[in-house]
């Protein structure tokens, strides 16, 4: 073995002249040390010529080869790795490589540098010999060395392509750790070259499953390509059968699936044209696959029954298992879970004939997704826990991981975030022991949502996480750092479909946090990627979270078309599950807006879809908002039809709490019908549930609902009696909010028995509540019962300085319905003052102000109505808050002072009852134009030109504006009692 290389030491270029001589003085001595066996002086003069000329490759390659000898193998492993960056063609620096990595017992690296440097020099017999004696010093020997005796015979043993070629595919079927190398050394062979065809095609082929082996998708494609081509110039139908099939996957794995279809369709015609029933079975389950994922639900059925006749046909049973199977996830996929159950029966009862272990998992885990489907989550987690005890018995890593994963989800969606937390971080451990990227990815991204739902706003400090997080530090809450590492995961594995979901999990958590303009930009990145790979449910999806967002920050033009999308692509998708949460969505954001007529039909279509789906909870939830949206509608008995069917159903689930809304909004709307007794009965009953499920706030609505109903009965002591039981409780339970709530309820009634101290000084202690709470909007509604008690009683100066305050608050708040309120009040004040040219001032103010509400509200609906197209990840759909700010401020204002509250909440409801108490009150628009009239016939003779036209405006408006409040005008004789 040469260990130098001294005829051919010069200095390179960049070497001075003066110190030329120098340089190759050291060099003669080097040799001279080399000679003499005395190889550390050698290596410490090229160490001293290397400071002469630092670029020059021999001298490197020359010091590796004498570190070899001194048996520092690492150190002459980075002298050859420099010589050979240095100089890409120098062959010798290839050897002195591969002869340190083989001493460091790094065969497959040291296969990969005598491949690599025979690419350089084919001719090269110490190369060559390089590369036999390094196979059958490796663990591959026991498969090479037949191989190589073989290749003797046929005289092929001096091929340097076909012992390349033969080195890789055996480093490629060695498995996972050796794919690199494969890689470098089957690219060394095509270098080489070969005037066989069919040898090159085999090496397209290897070098196809090398590629695809390491992720590298575009790679394996073009190989794959190459391989196709070649079997097709070979007439080899086999060939290029198994060729298309390969792009099928490869193409499938990229989510590309119209040139996934188009591969496995020519599979499954080339292996029906050599009658290949083993390759006909593989393209028509995959094109099974590739239907499932388009949500083409009856040609992927079609395809995987066809599979599962032609394996009976082939007596294949572990195969019949298997499509059995995959029958059964199309089958959920469009929700006929009983034919999907039978399915799954079916595929485990084969794989418990057959012994088979791991099919028997499979089918456990397929019965698992089944069951969570229909939300029998406990039935659920009793077969993924026997996914886990096979995993275990196995010692299969992956699968337990997969149990571990099912487990979580069932748990999580059970409500039993701790536990699944315990499941997901089992996940996460199985993973990171494993060095799963992709499946330590998915982990991060599932304790990411269940962190999420548990609010936990700290990282954890188990060591386990901070692996998992790679030991971010900051200020981000543990969900959104888990989810980023799903997404630094999924960047670094090219995984498009994870970078997808990662991003829109990010997105949710930021929803969650109230960050929504951060959440839209996510899901706008996930869309993208969405459209990319054309995952069509997870676009529908993405579409939902972004509608979400938009309607948090109160833009409903783009929630509304975001809603619709989602709607419309779940239809097209024949996703009957993702069709009823987009008209759920949909009825809610409609609902939100006060637009209950447009929401109706959309509920109407939810209840039909969760009545199919035997969705008890979704049927129960559609009844309940079908109620709120009739009632909030005036069709009080098409909201008792739905009420009633929504207690029938809350019975049936056996849950106390349904039960307690289903009784209170039941009785809200008996109450709206005048069926006292009824209303009382039911409100009795939610008051019992309430106090058997120790739900205070509960308690405390129900006592004011009865309170309500006594005072439409007439029995106005017993009523009190009600409102101090929920002062009591409130105090009880340390709530301030429900503390003011009942001195505001117990000033109303007061006042509307004319017992005004009583009525003042509840209102007093309303006020101060609310002053130490800093909540201002109670406190502007206080100001206001004040003022109306102060007016009640002729203290006019005293109410004026209320309904100021009232309307300083009410700036404050920048709540233009409050304003409107307020001016209105003072109006009021002003003209039973007989102060009349202010009170028109106050009353034009409002005036103002209620137009300005009004236009802003007609805007806002146009523009839901005329939206154009905008540019355009497990999402939560939005829920139904009741009526945005806007809506409950506006019923505030121009209905009185007691709080509106949605019927679904219990809340006692300022309508009827109000207008009882407060017979002579005005209302909006119509109440201002009726307020100035009254002036104006009071005090013509201050009457000018300005007041007339703004008269003449208000009754303008009135013709456009009247309501049902009409006859709630103030009456004779004054003094007017104000909103």
């Amino acid at each position: 073995m040469s260990q130098r290389d001294i005829s051919e030491v010069k200095g390179t270029s960049d070497l001075p002249a003066a110190s030329e001589a120098l340089f190759l003085e050291k060099v003669r001595e080097s040799n001279t040390a080399c000679q003499g066996g005395d190889y550390a002086r050698a290596v410490a003069l090229y160490g001293e010529a290397l400071q002469l000329d630092p670029n020059n490759y021999i001298i490197y390659s020359n010091r590796s080869a004498a570190l070899l000898k001194m048996g520092q193998f690492q150190h002459a492993l980075s002298d050859a790795v420099r010589a050979r960056d240095l100089n890409l063609g120098w062959p010798k620096a290839y050897y002195r490589q591969g002869v340190a990595l083989q001493c460091l017992g790094k065969y497959a690296e040291a296969l990969a540098a005598f491949s690599c440097g025979l690419a350089v020099d084919p001719k090269s017999n110490q190369l060559l010999s390089g590369l036999i004696e390094a196979s059958m010093k490796s663990p591959l020997r026991s498969t090479l060395e037949p191989t190589f005796q073989q290749l003797e015979v046929m005289h092929l043993d001096k091929s340097p392509f076909v012992l390349i070629s033969v080195v890789g595919q055996e480093l490629l079927g060695a498995g996972a750790g050796n794919y690199t190398c494969a890689v470098q050394v089957l690219e060394a062979a095509l270098k080489i070259g070969t005037c066989s065809l069919k040898l090159r095609g085999s090496v397209f082929s290897a070098l196809s499953s090398a590629y695809w082996a390491l992720n590298s998708l575009d790679k394996a494609i073009n190989y794959m390509q190459q391989d196709l081509a070649v079997a097709k110039s070979l007439g080899d139908v086999n060939g290029e059968c198994r060729a298309h099939g390969n792009l099928g996957s490869a193409y499938f794995s990229k989510a590309s699936f119209e040139e996934a279809l188009q591969s496995h369709r020519y599979q499954l015609v080339l292996a029906m044209k050599c009658k290949d029933t083993q390759a006909a079975a593989s393209a028509l389950t995959s094109l099974g696959h590739v239907y499932t994922a388009v949500g083409d639900y009856p040609n992927a059925l079609a395809s995987h029954k066809q599979c599962v006749q032609l394996v009976k046909q082939m007596d294949d049973k572990l195969q019949e298992a298997r499509e059995i199977g995959n029958v059964g996830v199309v089958y959920l996929a469009i929700g006929e879970f009983e034919s999907a159950v039978d399915c799954h029966t079916q595929h485990l009862r084969l794989a418990r004939r057959l012994g088979n272990k791991v099919e028997e998992a499979r089918a456990y885990s397929n019965l698992g997704s089944s069951h969570h489907y229909r939300r029998n989550f406990s039935q659920a987690i009793v077969f993924h826990e026997n996914v886990l005890r096979i995993a275990q018995e196995l010692g299969d890593r992956a699968v337990e991981a997969r149990a571990y994963a099912g487990l979580g989800h069932a748990a999580r969606c059970a409500g039993d975030y701790s536990q699944a937390k315990r499941w997901h971080e089992r996940q996460l451990d199985m993973a990171l022991s494993s060095r799963d990227k992709v499946g330590e990815g998915r982990a991060c991204s599932n304790l990411g949502i269940v962190y999420q739902l548990l609010g936990d706003h700290d990282l954890c400090t188990n060591t386990l996480f901070i692996v998992c997080v790679y030991q971010l530090l900051g200020d981000h809450d543990a969900a959104l750092k888990l989810h980023q590492a799903h997404l630094n995961i999924a960047t670094s594995l090219g995984d498009s479909a994870g970078m997808g979901r990662a991003y829109g999990n990010i997105g949710n958590a930021y929803s969650a946090m109230g960050y929504y303009q951060q959440a839209i930009k996510y899901h706008k990145q996930e869309l993208t990627i969405s459209k990319q790979v054309k995952d069509r449910n997870s676009e529908a999806s993405t579409h939902g979270n972004l509608a979400v967002a938009y309607q948090a920050l109160g833009a409903h033009d783009m929630a509304l078309f975001h809603y619709r999308a989602h709607l419309n692509i779940a239809r097209e998708l024949k996703d009957t599950a993702g069709e009823a949460c987009a008209l759920l969505n949909l009825g809610n954001c409609l609902s939100s807006r006060a637009e209950f007529a447009q929401a109706v039909p959309y509920y109407e279509n939810y209840l039909m879809l969760s009545q199919e789906l035997h969705d008890v909870e979704g049927e129960a939830r559609a009844c309940h908002l079908l109620g709120y949206a009739h009632y909030c509608l005036g069709h009080y008995r098409e909201a008792v039809r739905y009420y009633d069917q929504d207690l029938l159903l809350a019975k049936d689930l056996q849950d106390k709490t349904t039960l307690g809304r289903a009784y209170c909004n039941l009785g809200l709307a008996h109450s709206a019908l005048g069926n006292l007794d009824t209303a009382l009965e039911c409100q009795k009953y939610f008051l019992a549930i309430a106090h058997m499920i120790k739900n205070l706030p509960g308690k405390f609505r129900a006592l004011g609902n009865i309170g309500d109903v006594l005072i439409k009965l007439g029995d106005s002591a017993e009523a009190i009696k009600m409102y101090q039981r929920q002062l009591s409780f409130a105090r009880q339970s340390r709530d301030r909010s429900l503390e003011a709530a009942s001195y505001g309820a117990l000033g109303l009634t007061n006042r509307m028995l004319k017992c005004y101290d009583k009525a003042l000084g509840f209102h007093t202690q309303e006020l101060t509540v609310r002053q130490e709470m800093q909540d201002l909007k109670g406190e502007c509604r206080a100001h206001g019962n004040l003022g109306a008690v102060h007016m009640s009683l002729g203290n006019y100066t005293n109410a004026i300085k209320c309904y100021q305050e009232q309307l300083e608050r009410a700036k404050e708040l920048k709540e233009s319905a409050m304003e409107a309120q307020a001016y209105g009040n003072l109006g009021i004040a002003r003209l039973n003052m007989a102060h009349y040219e202010e009170a028109i001032g106050h009353f034009e103010q409002q005036l103002a102000t209620l137009e300005l509400l009004e236009n802003s509200l007609n805007k806002s609906r146009s523009q839901s109505s005329t939206v154009d197209s905008p540019r355009t990840s497990t999402f939560k759909p939005a829920t139904q808050t009741g009526r945005p700010r806007f809506f409950e401020s506006l019923f505030r204002g121009f209905r009185g002072t007691s709080n509106f509250q949605r019927p679904e909440d219990g809340e006692k409801i300022g309508d009827d009852d109000d207008l009882q108490r407060n017979p002579t009150r005005g209302t909006g628009i119509v109440s201002v134009a009726a307020n100035v009239a009254r002036a104006l016939s009071r005090f013509m003779s201050m009457m000018v030109t300005g007041v007339a036209q703004t008269f003449q405006r208000l009754v303008r408006t009135n013709t456009r504006n009247l309501t049902s409040f009409l006859s709630a005008g103030p009456r004779e004789p004054p003094p007017i009692v104000p909103t």
